[in-house]
Formats: structure tokens, sequence, C-alpha cells
């Protein structure tokens, strides 16, 4: 069987917004786990690995918004963005163990942390499978 569909028909907008979706969503959680496995060596009670997680347009989870500190159920907030993916933390020290910190806090407290990178190597390991599943979709 063959259907005529012309380019902007509104069955192919709608096939691929949600072969889009399912991609982020797929893309995300590959992030997610790797993050998380990224993470563990560098655990002392392992509340920021199990904190890590992820959202994506149309998943309807209203998460990530609670005032500190943060629990593993918190996860991140809803984009705001039309077909989006987030994974992060909410943990205030987060950004800290990515980046590592050189400075004194808040508290008056001296650091000098190196970093441990966990989201941003998960996102390059699979940068290429991610692709994939766009291509999948054209």
């Amino acid at each position: 069987m063959v259907i005529n569909l012309k380019w902007y028909d509104k069955k192919v907008i709608d096939a691929v917004e949600k072969g889009a979706i399912d991609a982020i969503k797929k893309g995300c959680f590959m992030i997610e786990r790797d993050a998380k496995i990224l993470q563990t060596p560098h655990v002392d009670t392992g509340r920021l690995r199990s904190s890590i997680s992820s959202n994506w347009t149309g998943s309807g989870m209203s998460r990530g918004k609670v005032e500190p500190p943060a629990k593993s159920e918190d996860g991140v907030s809803q984009p705001t963005e039309k077909l989006t993916g987030r994974i992060g933390s909410n943990v205030e020290y987060a950004r800290r163990i990515e980046l590592g910190f050189v400075d004194v806090d808040s508290l008056g407290r001296k650091y000098n942390q190196k970093p441990y990178p966990y989201l941003r190597p998960a996102l390059h390991k699979n940068e290429k499978k991610i692709l994939e599943l766009f291509k999948k979709i054209i």
C-alpha cells in the first residue's frame, strides 16, 4: 500500500515530531546511564549519582521544583523549549564535581578540588549513537 503525503502534511509532521521525541528520550537515558557509571568511582554517599536524572519534552514529569537539599527523586526540570532533553542533577555540589572548584565557598571553606567530569564525557560517548537515532527518523 502506498500513501501519498505532501512533505508538510500533518501526518508527516506528527511522525517526525514523535520520532524526534523518542530519539531525545532514548538519548537522555543513554547519557544518564553513562553519567551514573562515570560518577561511581568518586562516590562518597551515592547522593549525587542517584540524583542524576533526565527529562524531555512531553514527558509530563514536573520535577526539579524543589529547594535544597535535593533528594534523588527530585530530578531535573521539565524542558520549556520544543523538542528538548535535559540530563543533570540538582544537588548543590554537582557542578563542583563536574568542573572542579578552586576557591573559597560561601561558608569560608577553602577548596582545591579537581574535576571529576561525568556529564560531558557521557554526552560525548553517546553523540554518534544519538545522531544515528535521529538519522533513522529521516
